[in-house]
């Protein structure tokens, strides 16, 4: 199957660096979302952001801003949704000069415990697109990377926010999850 044919190279015949050139000044953390409406508050918070870049796809363009957050310089962008084109941007804006990023968004559940709009932070997932399978080798489930599951659980225990851990299921294919699937 050629899904699970896995080249380690990071080096492609087309890669980020022939279409992105690194931005002075780009800030080495970006935070990043899904949501038009949740980008647009979030933006909103910062009315002195600045535009430093973008990343495109065929079908939009999505600017990277620079903003301070607490006098720290963070690059703020909305992802694209879907795996294809939401990597394809974080490739770009790492190209750009980026080097950690946060992302976030909203999921369905399958969980009846889990309450409507709380956080859950994915422990592993299982894989059910085929965009991961150009950065890990073929498996069935792929656990997260957990560099920073204690700073992100901390601050959710300092803040008093109630969130959830477990395995989240990547789809690209929502209109095809059916009852025997799930």
């Amino acid at each position: 199957m050629l899904l699970a044919e896995f080249d380690p190279s990071e080096t492609a015949i087309f890669n980020p660096d022939m279409v992105c050139q690194p931005i002075a000044g780009m800030p080495r953390v970006a935070v990043s979302c899904f949501s038009t409406v949740t980008f647009q508050r979030m933006l909103a918070m910062f009315p002195q952001a600045e535009v430093i870049g973008e990343t495109k796809c065929a079908s939009n363009h999505f600017p990277v801003y620079r903003v301070m957050v607490k006098g720290v310089p963070v690059a703020l962008m909305q992802s694209g949704v879907g795996a294809p084109q939401c990597v394809g941007g974080q490739e770009e804006i790492y190209a750009m000069g980026v080097e950690t990023l946060v992302l976030f968004g909203t999921c369905g559940v399958l969980d009846r415990d889990i309450a409507d709009c709380s956080i859950i932070l994915p422990t592993s997932a299982l894989r059910d697109e085929g965009t991961s399978y150009h950065y890990a080798p073929a498996a069935d489930e792929i656990q997260v990377n957990l560099h920073h599951r204690d700073v992100f659980t901390g601050l959710m225990e300092e803040m008093g926010i109630r969130y959830t851990q477990g395995l989240c299921w990547t789809t690209d294919s929502m209109y095809r999850e059916t009852r025997e699937k799930v």
